[in-house]
């Protein structure tokens, strides 16, 4: 036989072989499935916001070969319940929230919402004029604050229990406003006696009017990694993600990423994990000790 009609003969019986013991066939990708709070996501039109993100999906599947698809909730519980039945692989809410609904050990890592030169956290501001040294000095004055808004009930009502022993709707007036920055005008204006905003929040009022740095002083403030979190829980798969870590990184440096960005009021995303909560859990933790101990109101 000769060298090529040997080759020719192999060749065959490869190929007869493969007819008859296919290769197995590769293991379908898990797809990746995103839920988000949608109470969180204030200054978003609704709309073009589920536009958005069904385009956004689209094009993190792809250079990937990943089906995404993606779920908005109402209501944080529902996305806890959502997680335990592993119908999400990643979810993104407020630090308060992931907190109040996940205990330390069932969240693992993800990205903090970030924006460039400013510390993350809430501030309590007065007027320079007001003659407010304490919290206790807020007794029976006015308030305005972020509606619907779980780390400022929180942290209000730490200090209202820690100033004068009971709840804050006893111990001064409280106005919501849908807008953080809305807050800052009231007392600015003299229309509150103190606003409770974001850093981000002042930081941007400042530098609209300097006159707001001018004229109001932190009261109070409290500090974390961030406010907002995107991350995956104990349940995932190591390998799985860090698939999805690399490729949201790999996708926010795209046009459409960076509009995605933008669209949730984000100058970038830092890498972090479970510890990035530690900041809510102490401050929740505080809330229930003041609580259990704090005396009975009597009727």
């Amino acid at each position: 036989m000769t060298y090529v009609a040997l080759r020719r003969a192999c060749a065959m019986l490869l190929l007869a072989c493969l007819q008859v013991f296919p290769a197995p066939a590769a293991p379908a990708q898990e797809p990746l499935k995103l839920g988000f709070y949608l109470p969180a996501i204030r200054d978003a039109n609704q709309a073009d916001l589920k536009i958005s993100l069904g385009i956004w999906v689209t094009e993190i599947g792809k250079p990937l070969g990943l089906t995404v698809t993606t779920t908005t909730y109402d209501d944080i519980a529902a996305m806890r319940q959502a997680l335990d039945r592993a119908e999400m692989n990643f979810f993104s809410g407020p630090g308060m929230e992931l907190a109040e609904v996940f205990a330390p050990g069932e969240i693992l890592s993800g990205y903090a919402r970030r924006i460039k030169g400013t510390d993350e956290g809430i501030a309590l501001l007065v007027s320079n004029t007001s003659g407010i040294k304490s919290f206790a000095d807020l007794r029976n004055k006015r308030l305005s604050r972020l509606s619907n808004d779980r780390l400022s009930d929180i942290f209000l009502e730490v200090q209202c229990i820690k100033a004068a022993g009971m709840a804050c709707h006893d111990f001064m007036q409280m106005k919501e406003e849908k807008r953080d920055i809305q807050s800052v005008y009231n007392v600015f204006f003299g229309r509150a006696d103190a606003a409770l905003v974001s850093l981000a929040t002042l930081r941007t009022a400042n530098e609209l009017n300097p006159q707001v740095g001018q004229r109001l002083h932190v009261l109070l403030d409290w500090k974390a990694k961030a406010l907002m979190f995107g991350m995956m829980t104990q349940h995932t798969q190591d390998s799985y993600r860090n698939l999805v870590l690399n490729s949201v990184t790999e996708v926010m440096k795209t046009p459409r990423g960076r509009q995605i960005l933008e669209l949730f009021k984000t100058d970038y995303l830092e890498p972090v994990d479970a510890d990035a909560l530690k900041p809510y859990w102490a401050l929740l933790r505080e809330y229930n000790d003041l609580r259990k101990a704090r005396p009975a109101r009597k009727p």
